[in-house]
């Protein structure tokens, strides 16, 4: 049998549960549906590639602490809430939350570091 596309129907209705209800849908999501449906099966196309990859080695709230991490690094607000819902339907705890915000905070914070290395070789006298 050949695996079939869902519809964009049914690609709302997956991410509604996923998110917790047809209300936390994105907004850029919902008008792309009526304007350019086409980017709607892409999203579709590559979160099954990645955060719903049935065959990846990392559980699904693995996967889905990643997207949520990788949201706040690029301060994209839009994906961080939309991650934080379907985080918190899936059940990861406060604690689980603070530690990634801890952790991403400290990449931002060497990433600062690693870019200055000019200017601490200069001051080096290099």
């Amino acid at each position: 049998m050949i695996n079939q596309m869902p519809s964009v129907e049914q690609i709302l209705g997956m991410m509604s549960q996923k998110l917790g209800g047809e209300e936390n849908i994105p907004a850029a999501i919902k008008y792309a549906k009526d304007v350019a449906p086409e980017l709607i099966m892409q999203v579709a196309m590559s979160s099954m590639g990645s955060v719903e990859d049935k065959d990846s080695p990392l559980e699904p709230k693995v996967r889905t602490l990643i997207f949520l991490s990788a949201a706040l690094a690029m301060k994209d607000y839009e994906c961080v809430r939309t991650q934080l819902r379907a985080a918190l339907n899936m059940g990861v705890t406060k604690e689980e939350l603070i530690a990634v915000i801890k952790i991403v905070r400290h990449a931002a914070a060497n990433g600062v570091l690693g870019v200055a290395t000019p200017i601490l070789e200069a001051l080096a006298g290099g």
